[in-house]
């Protein structure tokens, strides 16, 4: 057979890849023209994958309109996160690009690091790290909150919500919870009732962030909804970080207002790690510099904890994302579509 007449392999490029998930990848050969490449997608280097009819991407990765439409032979994309926010599913359904997610991998993942985010706040573990290292094992000034009988305000009650609620039960908890699609059986089997937004965030001691970023949901917790929360009170966000005002949430930490706050994710946090070379380019256009100054003032409070968008990160979690990717990419192949946004 000649080299004209053989099958011509579909081009799929992985970005963001690490070195773990090439065992996982390399399944996927037969059939395949397969590029991995460890960086994102970005304005920078989308020309050298013009050819690329499946990419699969992380949130690091820029799927706007302007990357997108660069990509002519572009058919499907497979994102290795829940979340989508980094894709214009407009664009690319005008453009008949099939987009699919993984959408359970963290069900519980992310639940525990919220409770740990709850647990480091409530028992103010980075202030008694912070003094044992120094040298002082005086616990005085470090006395901390039981987590029974308090109101948690559970926002979103999708799988990660469900069992955030799950763990906030075993330690004695008092649930409120709000969703736009309540749902009712399952409340009813665990005993607590959806409330409206504004009343959940006015009776609960902590409240967690649990749903999509859109522009519905977009500072659904903001200057006006903070001030009718209780005093002291400590949210948590492992969701996304275009949910908070950042600005209210900062005046709110320094008024003493919010007791406490715990955040796996942050309002504009994809230039944090970009800062340095934001002196040296032109991209200052998209960046709000009142926003990344607040977030670095947020850091220094000694009741604020911010972990670097980690929730996810459990061995199991990174497991369960690139197994399902596969799964999605091979059923895209199969014309069994699984897991579509």
């Amino acid at each position: 057979m000649s080299s004209s007449s053989l099958p011509v392999k579909t081009k799929i490029v992985f970005f963001d890849v690490k070195d773990w998930e090439l065992p996982y990848i390399k399944k996927l050969r037969a059939g395949y023209d397969i590029q991995t490449v460890s960086a994102g997608l970005s304005s920078e280097n989308v020309e050298k994958y013009k050819d690329a009819e499946i990419i699969s991407v992380f949130i690091s990765s820029d799927l706007s309109k302007e990357i997108v439409r660069l990509l002519p032979k572009l058919k499907y994309i497979a994102t290795r996160s829940t979340g989508y926010d980094h894709v214009d599913i407009k664009y690319c359904a005008s453009k008949k690009i099939t987009v699919s997610n993984v959408p359970t991998y963290g069900d519980n993942t992310v639940a525990e690091h919220a409770m740990a985010l709850i647990l480091a706040l409530t028992r103010r573990l980075p202030e008694s790290i912070d003094r044992v290292l120094k040298g002082d094992f005086f616990p005085d000034g470090l006395t901390g909150i039981d987590l029974k009988g308090k109101i948690i305000g559970v926002i979103g009650t999708g799988h990660i919500g469900k069992n955030v609620i799950q763990m906030a039960k075993g330690f004695g908890m008092k649930i409120l919870a709000f969703d736009l699609y309540p749902d009712e059986k399952y409340a009813s089997e665990n005993g607590f009732m959806y409330s409206p937004l504004e009343y959940v965030l006015s009776r609960a001691d902590i409240v967690t962030l649990h749903v999509p970023y859109n522009s519905g949901t977009r500072h659904m917790i903001n200057r006006e909804n903070i001030g009718k929360m209780k005093r002291g009170v400590i949210i948590v966000n492992t969701a996304r970080g275009g949910l908070i005002e950042t600005d209210a949430l900062f005046d709110a930490v320094k008024t003493g207002h919010v007791g406490g706050v715990g955040l796996d994710v942050l309002e504009g946090e994809k230039f944090l790690s970009e800062e340095v070379e934001l002196l040296y380019n032109d991209k200052c256009s998209g960046v709000d510099f009142k926003i990344a100054l607040e977030n670095h003032a947020l850091a220094r409070f000694p009741n604020v904890i911010i972990t670097p968008h980690n929730a996810f990160n459990s061995a199991e979690a990174l497991q369960r994302i690139i197994k399902t990717t596969i799964e999605n990419i091979d059923a895209y192949k199969s014309g069994k579509m699984i897991n579509l946004v």
